[in-house]
């Protein structure tokens, strides 16, 4: 009697050890899932676990999944019953049924589709990390940069622009390059903790502040860039009026055909987050018209689930906006259409020349003399390089349009 109970005491806590072993293994190979898609997405492994909405699902039904796999397989070495390596197959399917039907249902509604989103993760914009999203140039350079490098700053919808420069001229060690809002890049400029900034042109009350410590800054008009609106490359639609615009984004207009399409089909209009700088420029063109509710998608954030705008996903009958640079990838592939407003195409003529009413301009903007020798021959070499072919090829891969040489 007492080796039965030893014997059962003993086959129990081998059972316990090896369930809490499979748990741990099925968190981490969850992890490892997790991790996978992460890299493959260019995101981090933290930021992917708290914007994925499933991620418990995962864990979830990869941990059941393997606990029912590992019980079909101990069923067949010790030759059980049919009927419980039966129940084990069929908890080992039923565990795995969420994991498919919600990667099903989110390659259907979302991963099928090309998107146009913002970037959170900014390390995605650092140099010479191999994980990027900078661009690069077709025939790399023969010589970098020599000497001591400028420190390089900007706002954020420069940062892809300027951070491929820096990946692309200078070396590996000694760069620096940051973004910041314009006041706060601009302010670091006067305070000598940044030799290049790129923004768009200083207020008047930075120029005078700049006078006001017996300095002057030196602009340069380097590129622009435009507000657009666009479409599935297939859509027949080339042209809407800004008054079309703002009757689909007020909910007034719901079918393609009656903006002119050949197809038809419902309208599916994305917007912006409303605290984002895209939403702002967007209300301000359409003059704070009333806008209906847009698409929404699933984001978990720590205290809960949110439900902001949807990013644009690239289907038939979507439309979007944002800048230009920012929708530069699918623009490039030629999976995206840019309309054109009131007849106005955002082509680089119209939008260098001034037709095309939506654009901004950034400016490379510096402090004239006070600099080390070496870092005034470097900032004269950045300059240079960005009025290149090789600049200008960088900057139109970003979805800028660079200035042509006078």
């Amino acid at each position: 009697m007492i080796i039965m109970v030893k014997t059962l005491k003993s086959t129990i806590i081998k059972l316990v050890a090896r369930l809490l072993g499979t748990c741990v293994l099925c968190i981490v190979l969850a992890l490892l899932c997790q991790h996978a898609w992460a890299v493959v997405n260019r995101k981090s492994l933290m930021t992917a676990i708290i914007n994925d909405p499933h991620f418990e699902v995962y864990v979830f039904s990869v941990g059941g999944g393997l606990l029912g796999l590992f019980a079909l397989i101990l069923s067949l070495i010790w030759r059980a019953r049919r009927d419980i390596t039966l129940i084990s197959l069929a908890a080992f399917i039923l565990f795995l049924l969420p994991l498919g039907w919600f990667k099903t249902k989110e390659w259907w509604t979302v991963g099928r589709f090309d998107t146009v989103s913002m970037v959170e993760d900014l390390t995605l914009f650092r140099p010479f990390t191999g994980k990027n999203i900078l661009v690069s140039l077709d025939k790399p350079l023969e010589k970098r940069m020599e000497g001591k490098q400028p420190r390089i700053d900007g706002v954020m919808n420069m940062f892809r622009f300027y951070a491929s420069i820096v990946e692309n001229v200078c070396r590996k060690d000694g760069w620096m390059a940051e973004a910041e809002p314009a006041g706060a890049a601009l302010s670091r400029l006067l305070t000598d903790e940044a030799d290049v900034v790129f923004s768009g042109l200083p207020p008047q009350a930075v120029s005078a502040k700049a006078a006001s410590q017996g300095k002057a800054l030196d602009t340069t008009l380097v590129v622009k860039d435009a507000f657009v609106f666009y479409v599935h490359a297939d859509n027949p639609v080339d042209n809407l009026s800004l008054e079309q615009i703002k009757q689909i984004y007020g909910g007034k207009v719901t079918d393609w055909k009656d903006v002119g399409s050949t197809k038809g089909g419902g309208i599916e209009a994305f917007q912006r987050p409303m605290d984002s700088e895209n939403q702002a420029v967007f209300k301000r063109i359409t003059e704070n018209c009333p806008l209906m509710e847009p698409p929404t998608m699933e984001k978990h954030v720590v205290g809960g689930v949110i439900h902001p705008p949807a990013d644009y996903r690239n289907s038939g009958k979507a439309i979007g906006y944002s800048y230009r640079s920012q929708a530069a990838d699918l623009l490039l592939k030629k999976k995206i259409k840019l309309l054109s407003i009131d007849g106005v195409a955002p082509a680089a003529e119209n939008i260098l020349n001034g037709t095309y009413p939506y654009v901004t301009e950034y400016y490379m903007v510096t402090v004239k003399d006070g600099r080390e020798e070496e870092v005034e021959r470097n900032i004269r070499a950045l300059r240079e390089f960005i009025f290149s072919p090789q600049g200008k090829e960088l900057a139109e891969k970003c979805g800028l349009i660079p200035m042509r040489n006078e």
